[in-house]
């Protein structure tokens, strides 16, 4: 089965019950439970999913739960977690398309991805992913699908980015949905949201000195930083598919290229830094 069709197959909503637990589990935690073919998982306000292989996802929202944080997860953990149990390699990624591939950055939470790959809209880079960047190994490299999320920016990141704040992703919360301006519109809505090679995949870090730098990670150096940017790696580790780990890991380090970029993160040094990590950007 193609990608788009795996996707669009075990992604479907259904309507059914949802157990009380799995059996087999691989994996048992308060928010999820996991075995090979399916998952049940729970958000922090009480809503409940449950993925089984071939038949889709069923939701039961919580008494606290609301609309917004239903889409948040279901386009966020489970969208990740549904790729590993079919076979699918998920990053934790936010990218953009640099003449016709894919470059992805990856980071600690509050790196400031999002707001760096919405930023390199200004310059011309199409915005690709914002949360799950979904990878497919090919004969001639490794492909990257575009996220089902809409970007997500903190409140602090509109007036750097220049984009357009919308309703909040959940009720209370401080990151908003954000539109972007024309110019650093999404190639989902140019290119129809096909595969792209991806090349590059850039660790975000933040660092006290004046000039952002691009810096390559060779050799070992490249495994534990492509290992940290796998979306919810301790799925994969629970799957216990010790051969296709080392298949996908070793995929990885032989088909990318991985970098360090150190920069300084504060707001007012990002409109000066941004056309310093551009140029090195282009020299990729």
């Amino acid at each position: 089965m193609s990608f788009p069709a795996i996707i669009r197959e075990e992604m479907r909503i259904e309507a059914r019950t949802l157990p009380d637990r799995l059996e087999h589990c691989v994996m048992e935690w308060p928010v999820m439970q996991l075995n090979r073919d399916a998952f049940l998982f729970t958000t922090p306000r009480g809503t409940r999913f449950h993925y089984a292989r071939g038949k889709g996802i069923a939701i039961a929202q919580g008494d606290d739960g609301s609309t917004e944080e239903t889409d948040l997860f279901y386009n966020g953990t489970v969208y990740g977690a549904v790729a590993w149990l079919n076979g699918l390699v998920p990053l934790h990624a936010s990218s953009v398309v640099m003449g016709g591939r894919i470059v992805a950055f990856t980071g600690d939470s509050g790196e400031g991805k999002s707001t760096l790959a919405a930023a390199l809209g200004r310059y011309g880079f199409a915005h690709r992913s914002d949360d799950v960047l979904l990878l497919q190994f090919a004969d001639d490299g490794i492909l990257a699908w575009p996220d089902r999320n809409r970007i997500k920016l903190c409140e602090d990141a509109f007036a750097m980015t220049g984009a357009r704040a919308l309703s909040p992703i959940e009720p209370g919360a401080a990151k908003y949905f954000a539109e972007l301006l024309e110019a650093e519109k999404s190639d989902l809505e140019t290119k129809g949201g096909q595969p792209l090679p991806l090349t590059d995949l850039i660790v975000l870090q933040t660092w006290d000195r004046d000039e952002p730098m691009l810096e390559p990670c060779t050799g070992a150096s490249k495994l534990p930083c492509i290992v940290k940017a796998m979306y919810r790696i301790e799925i994969a580790i629970a799957l216990q598919d010790e051969a296709r780990y080392r298949r996908d890991l070793m995929s990885l380090g032989t088909g990318l290229r991985v970098w360090t970029l150190n920069r300084r993160r504060d707001r007012g040094s990002f409109e000066s830094d941004l056309p310093r990590i551009v140029d090195q950007l282009s020299r990729l």
